[in-house]
């Protein structure tokens, strides 16, 4: 049941775009009564508000908006300062409600108009739109940040189908590319004629420029590796060699980035008060995804509609005697990832005996996997709610004093 009495208002849908919004009106029942463009700039916004006002005739107005942080955000932060209620809609169930029509057609107006038949329809599963600028700093700093480690991933790969043409077998003395020894030798050597007169005392200490505690054999290792498998004379030999440093150069930069970015994002958690870090399993990164996609926790009233945001709360289909809960595709897929990915920390044995036990609960109840998985995820809902209400950091609860509780 909706909250407020919908005959008493009248709704405002909007489609955002980078240059020119397109708005309808429309009363309760849907119908269009004007359509409004507005131009995305500021200056323009009054205007706007001004016209919706005009055709309202005295009736209060409701907005709904689905992107409050990006396009729309200057929209929306203008209309909530003029006192204005904007409602924050849900993307994926504009979508899905536009779909169940007959009509193929795909305009902006018809956009707007499934946007305020969401709003209508779906007026209490949708948050209040509050976009203050702390939320929207994590969001671009986590975005960042998650950038740059996609650009380190990419160039790792790079930097390895470089090397296997220079040194065919370099994962039998360095694993990986990860220690400052491995970068240091292959930055110092990129090809393997480099090594042919280096002995193995100058070798090591060479290493030891880069890691002091490197292992006295590594160097004769390595010498040994390169002498086993010997190497091919290839032109323009400098030319990759500079491009194998460049790469290692670009890691070390973006990674150190990385760090700085993190560093900015612990700041800004603990600026938001949510001590969502104390739950075992969330790390700075896990803690800004959820702040950054849920974004202040006032503008929802239960769980429950974190839970549908995220598409964790399943969707029920049923007919006479025959009912079926399916999985929910349409809520945020970022923060449904998030929740996934705490979820699998949280049954693993030892870290958190209430949730694992609980896990096993349902996987007895004939539960496959996922959908036990599923329901450890939504208990997490609660769990992240609560923690962000109360600013209260968690207290993990034994599985007695749960006894003690139920007894």
């Amino acid at each position: 049941m909706a909250s407020i009495d919908r005959t008493k208002y009248l709704f405002v849908g909007v489609d955002l775009h980078k240059k020119t919004h397109v708005a309808v009106l429309c009363n309760c029942f849907g119908d269009i009564i004007k359509q409004f463009k507005i131009t995305n700039a500021p200056t323009h916004f009054p205007t706007f508000l001004d016209n919706v006002r005009k055709h309202a005739e005295g009736k209060d107005v409701v907005f709904g908006l689905e992107d409050v942080n990006f396009y729309g955000r200057s929209l929306a932060k203008f209309l909530i300062q003029n006192g204005c209620l904007v409602k924050e809609v849900n993307s994926s169930y504009t979508k899905k409600k536009r779909n169940k029509g007959t009509n193929r057609n795909k305009t902006d107006e018809l956009d707007a108009k499934a946007i305020c038949m969401n709003l209508i329809m779906e007026y209490d599963a949708h948050p209040i739109a509050n976009p203050q600028d702390i939320y929207l700093a994590i969001k671009q700093t986590l975005s960042t940040r998650n950038n740059f480690v996609q650009m380190a991933a990419n160039m790792k790969t790079s930097l390895h189908n470089l090397l296997v043409h220079h040194y065919p077998n370099y994962t039998e003395f360095f694993k990986d590319f990860e220690s400052k020894t491995a970068r240091g030798f292959f930055h110092t050597f990129p090809s393997c004629e480099m090594v042919g007169n280096i002995t193995a005392d100058e070798l090591t200490r060479i290493l030891q420029k880069f890691n002091k505690s490197v292992p006295k054999n590594k160097a004769q290792e390595i010498l040994d590796a390169i002498a086993a498998n010997g190497w091919v004379d290839n032109g323009y030999q400098e030319e990759r060699n500079q491009s194998i440093r460049s790469y290692i150069d670009s890691i070390n930069h973006l990674e150190q980035e990385i760090t700085s970015l993190e560093e900015q994002l612990d700041k800004l958690i603990d600026e938001t008060g949510y001590p969502l870090k104390t739950i075992q399993g969330v790390d700075t990164v896990l803690a800004a995804t959820f702040i950054a996609n849920i974004g202040d926790i006032n503008r929802y009233k239960h769980n429950s509609q974190i839970a549908k945001l995220a598409g964790i709360a399943p969707i029920e289909h049923s007919s006479g005697e025959s009912q079926n809960r399916y999985s929910n595709k349409l809520g945020n897929r970022e923060l449904n990832t998030a929740f996934y990915s705490l979820a699998l920390t949280q049954i693993r044995q030892g870290i958190n005996p209430l949730m694992y036990e609980y896990y096993q609960k349902k996987i007895k109840e004939g539960r496959k996997k996922k959908q036990a998985m599923v329901y450890v995820a939504r208990r997490l809902v609660s769990i992240v709610f609560s923690i962000m209400k109360t600013k209260e950091p968690y207290r993990q609860p034994s599985i007695v004093e749960q006894e003690v509780v139920g007894a």
